[in-house]
């Protein structure tokens, strides 16, 4: 008797197991064909999936590329003043910050030697200009290697920067550069290189390179740092595309291309590049002034994408 009903429960389980396998597969077969369906999927799973993008257009305008240095700012003329003889000072004929005519008497100083017939000490100014610093104090000693004062002269400003070897060549008379200190971030001061050393440093192989600048500089004080942009080229009415625009092959076999919108597809376009810089890019061709290329959400395209455009860059 009991070995019956031991036999009518297995039976019992055996077709309720083999009920829950054939349940178990028809919940596997409708999620694999619901995974293939058109419908909601998770981002990223499907290539036919419309990637977000945004665009920019290509336009007409002006790029240049651009040496970036720092440096210290001094006056064009920079002379120290020394006295002829060693004596104490007796006066200053001029404070600091007044303006000096060349040949004025800045001061009188008092010879070590007090001979009758010794008079004091003229020093006069070797340059017409703004007396900067008067190092002594009335009564302090100066010798003939003693500084007495500091005039700045010219009408403008001198930096010196120093160049590597391999941007040396770059360097030539006349270029255009630009000098954006910090209190004016927003002010470029507007210069050009003046003297190009012939001598390398052997031991920082560097070079120094003078800039000078004469307009507008009124509110730039000697000892200043400020930035320094030397200008190596620069184009008008070229082609522009953002520099975000750019990829490249990861093998590096190809060139430069970027992806243009067609319809609701993304077209990968060949270009030939001309200027670069940290901002903009140069396209000589592959592309034409009023298309769109996509400048944030490019990663994710491939030739015939589909893209969905949020928003212009």
């Amino acid at each position: 008797m009991i070995k019956k009903i031991l036999d009518k429960l297995k039976r019992k389980y055996a077709r309720i197991g083999i009920i829950l396998v054939l349940l178990l597969m028809v919940v596997l077969v409708i999620a694999f064909f619901a995974s293939k369906s058109p419908g909601k999927r998770g981002r990223g799973m499907d290539s036919d999936r419309a990637v977000p993008v945004m665009l920019a257009e290509v336009e007409l305008g002006k790029i240049r590329s651009a040496l970036f240095y720092s440096g210290e700012i001094h006056a064009e003329e920079e002379v120290k003043v020394f006295s002829v003889a060693a004596g104490k000072i007796i006066k200053y004929y001029y404070k600091e910050g007044d303006y000096v005519s060349r040949g004025s008497v800045i001061a009188t100083l008092e010879r070590q030697e007090r001979w009758d017939d010794y008079m004091p000490v003229t020093v006069r100014a070797p340059i017409s200009g703004i007396v900067a610093r008067n190092y002594l104090d009335r009564g302090e000693l100066a010798t003939e290697t003693t500084a007495i004062s500091l005039i700045v002269g010219g009408r403008g400003i001198t930096v010196t920067i120093k160049v590597p070897d391999n941007e040396l060549p770059l360097m030539k008379v006349g270029m255009k550069a630009e000098l954006v200190v910090p209190s004016t971030p927003d002010v470029a001061y507007i210069g050009e290189v003046s003297q190009v050393s012939p001598v390398l440093d052997t031991t920082t192989r560097t070079a120094r390179v003078e800039l000078l600048f004469k307009d507008g500089i009124t509110s730039l004080i000697a000892g200043m740092f400020g930035d320094i942009f030397i200008i190596t080229e620069e184009k008008e009415g070229v082609m522009i595309i953002p520099a975000k625009a750019l990829m490249y092959e990861r093998q590096g076999r190809d060139g430069p291309y970027c992806f243009m919108v067609e319809g609701n597809k993304a077209k990968k376009r060949p270009l030939t590049l001309g200027i670069v810089n940290e901002k903009s890019a140069e396209a000589l061709s592959g592309i034409k002034v009023g298309e769109k290329v996509v400048v944030v959400g490019k990663e994710n395209l491939k030739e015939d994408s589909s893209i969905v455009v949020t928003e212009d860059y």
